[in-house]
């Protein structure tokens, strides 16, 4: 088996060498198998601080040659900043053209001590469920698992039970950018928009629709069996409303370019091909599909969904507990609304396109 980390990085020097040592107590690394290969490339993108070195010195410092004789590691900076351009640089050029697997890692998440199987639980998904393209654990956010919480954190904690259903063991699940992996054939025919505000939604949508030529199939989406990892949640209220917001914001331009993909089916060419041609050719071609389409439709652009999407949630939980979180949805409800005006508006002034972002906080 040939597996390759990739590490992605933003301003990262205070949490990247914590992370790469609870990345380095996952049995894969402390119990290697003689049959895998594996590779971890650490991915700086726009750096302003001292993350590679970090990174660079970390890794001297974790691997054995003794114990990781299968193992390379690369520290690969890159000038440009975004997420979106550093999965591009990753999985298309830097990523071991041979791997059978990917792995996608944010550098400020931890993988708990105390559940070191979760990089093999992920692959395991993918080696006995051939449906199966991707494999991804149970974010959890730290305040949850505080003992003694603040208002704040009890709110942030609340906040997660509107997210929609929760994904079973084994079963169909979301992606979530911290931390997935997934068969390097599928994720070699994606591109993402250079300048694309979040990726979970555009991946996850790729994945499950096979770059929009069918309906939707979530097996193809799985949560690994006792898999998790733990990220830090917004605990101020100016950073979690910037964060949804930014989410909107996201979850509008993911619709846009949908549209635009299948408006473009009778060119003959797959998402993918269009999506790399489009950044080759104008960097800047998601901004003017935003204003295209502001000329085309007029002032509203925020789909539908945001609007309702917690009262949807609800749906989802049994009587008595969409009853005690009603009260909760309105807020949430009345906060969309605000907070969808103001993305609306940013749109229309250009904000917020390639912006980098948190990610599931």
């Amino acid at each position: 088996m040939n597996i390759s980390i990739g590490i992605v990085a933003y301003n990262e020097s205070a949490s990247i060498s914590k992370m790469l040592h609870s990345l380095f107590q996952q049995s894969l690394f402390s119990k290697p198998d003689s049959n895998t290969v594996i590779e971890i490339v650490v991915l700086p993108n726009g750096c302003t601080d001292d993350t590679a070195i970090v990174a660079e010195n970390t890794l001297k410092e974790l691997v054995k040659p003794s114990l990781h004789s299968n193992l390379q590691w690369r520290v690969c900076e890159i000038e440009q900043a975004g997420k979106s351009n550093a999965w591009n640089v990753y999985v298309h050029q830097l990523s071991n053209p041979t791997a059978n697997y990917l792995f996608l890692m944010d550098s400020d998440i931890q993988l708990l001590d105390t559940n070191t199987q979760t990089l093999h639980s992920m692959l395991h998904i993918l080696e006995t469920m051939p449906e199966a393209c991707v494999a991804v654990d149970k974010p959890i956010k730290d305040v949850t698992i505080k003992e003694n919480k603040n208002l704040m954190e009890l709110l942030s904690s609340s906040v997660s039970g509107l997210s929609g259903s929760k994904a079973v063991e084994g079963g169909a699940a979301w992606i979530c950018g911290q931390l997935y992996c997934a068969r390097a054939e599928v994720l070699r025919k994606i591109w993402l928009p250079t300048k694309l505000p979040t990726q979970d939604a555009f991946l996850y949508t790729m994945i499950v629709t096979d770059g929009l030529k069918s309906t939707e199939e979530p097996n193809r989406v799985i949560l690994a069996p006792s898999a998790s990892h733990v990220f830090e949640a917004y605990t101020s209220i100016n950073r979690l409303l910037r964060h949804e917001k930014w989410l909107i914001r996201g979850s509008t331009i993911n619709e846009l370019i949908y549209s635009d993909i299948l408006a473009n089916d009778n060119q003959q060419q797959d998402a993918g091909s269009l999506i790399k041609h489009r950044n080759e050719q104008d960097p800047l071609w998601l901004n003017k599909l935003v204003q295209s389409t502001i000329q085309e439709k007029g002032w509203w652009l925020i789909p539908p969904f945001i609007l309702i999407r917690r009262f949807k949630s609800l749906l989802q939980k049994p009587l008595h507990k969409a009853i005690l979180l009603l009260p909760l949805a309105m807020t949430a409800f009345i906060v969309d609304l605000l907070l969808s005006f103001q993305a609306n508006l940013e749109l229309h002034q250009g904000v917020g396109i390639g912006y980098w972002g948190k990610q599931t906080k």
